[in-house]
């Protein structure tokens, strides 16, 4: 597996950020990774990498991957959006008897159609904020899911990296975050192989008598850069 190195840019202190340089990390860590993009959608990255070519996205070319997905029961309401151009949001609240989720995915599908690999290093610049809170008068309630993460998938359905930005801590309470990370991964990308590139996040809240919490991610600005390695 090729080597990974971590650039984190912002304040870290916060309540639920944690960076875990992981593939394959423990609980539903899969959460986002079901992404269909037609082929003629997929952009062949051989052109710019022959030219020594950085690609910038969604500068060069829109994000071909932009999807959002929510559902919500009883006393709840979910709320979910994803735009090309690199931002989106997903929300999630419940009272007592209700429950909902809500999902986002943002990035781009590549190709390497060419006849020899590619060493690049791929940067996902993510600035975001998130909010918990309980909407109760009694106590805190806290999702029963709240996570952020960028990956990247070749088609075999090989995790090759997977970070979390962001997850859950029950015991903190309620909490608001705004900030920048930059996770950046070495990738050899494979002749004939597609390549997903994806920040997905995703929350889930039920309510009860003594529990009636809120969840919020909204990414305002998502960038990918794929660097040549030489």
């Amino acid at each position: 597996m090729s080597k990974m190195h971590v650039v984190v840019r912002g304040w870290l202190g916060c309540a639920v950020v944690g960076l875990l340089a992981a593939v394959g990390c423990s609980g539903a860590a899969d959460f986002g990774e079901s992404i269909t993009v037609p082929q003629e959608r997929h952009t062949p990255i051989d052109e710019a990498f022959g030219a020594g070519k950085t690609l910038r996205l969604p500068a060069d070319v829109p994000f071909n991957v932009a999807d959002a997905q929510r559902f919500s029961q009883g006393g709840a309401v979910a709320e979910s959006s994803a735009d090309a151009s690199g931002k989106g949001r997903c929300s999630a609240s419940a009272q007592a008897g209700g429950s909902a989720w809500a999902e986002l995915q943002l990035g781009h599908v590549l190709t390497c159609a060419g006849d020899k690999p590619f060493e690049a290093t791929v940067t996902f610049n993510v600035t975001y904020r998130y909010r918990m809170d309980s909407q109760a008068a009694a106590g805190t309630a806290t999702p029963d899911k709240f996570a952020l993460k960028a990956y990247i998938m070749d088609s075999n359905r090989r995790m090759l990296k997977r970070m979390m930005l962001a997850e859950l801590e029950p015991a903190k309470g309620p909490t608001t975050w705004t900030g920048t990370q930059s996770p950046a991964f070495d990738v050899t990308f494979e002749p004939g192989v597609v390549y997903h590139l994806v920040l997905a996040g995703r929350v889930e809240v039920s309510g009860d008598e003594d529990r009636s919490p809120l969840a919020e991610i909204e990414v305002k600005a998502l960038e990918l850069e794929i660097a040549p390695r030489r």
